[in-house]
């Protein structure tokens, strides 16, 4: 026999001598806590998660319409009109001074964002 059994053994015989010099009163509480304990620990029903679940569903459900119907379907068409305002401006030869001063043009476009 290893130690540690030897210690479980010594302890619980122990422990188990002590249990009969406790008043009565001490040894019904603790069989209450013990039962109290036990009642907690019993495996629930499917059928106990039931509300947990249909409130988890509602929150979805709900999120979900609501990033639905709050879709800014004009931030894709802006990004396109953007990438199109580029390309534009890439191929013409007039406006190559701007692009070649990059700094410049990144200076106007933050002063535009914080104008308006």
């Amino acid at each position: 026999m290893n130690k540690p059994d030897e210690f479980e053994k010594k302890a619980k015989s122990l422990l188990d001598e002590g249990l009969d010099d406790l008043a009565p009163a001490i040894t019904r509480c603790l069989q209450q806590a013990r039962y109290a304990a036990l009642e907690k620990a019993k495996p629930r029903s499917i059928w106990s998660f039931y509300p947990q679940a249909i409130s988890a569903m509602l929150a979805v459900t709900i999120i979900s319409v609501s990033l639905y119907f709050n879709y800014d379907s004009n931030a894709l068409n802006n990004t396109e009109l953007a990438m199109e305002a580029d390309v534009e401006m890439l191929t013409e030869n007039e406006s190559l001074d701007l692009i070649e001063d990059f700094e410049f043009m990144q200076w106007l476009a933050e002063s535009e964002e914080y104008a308006g």
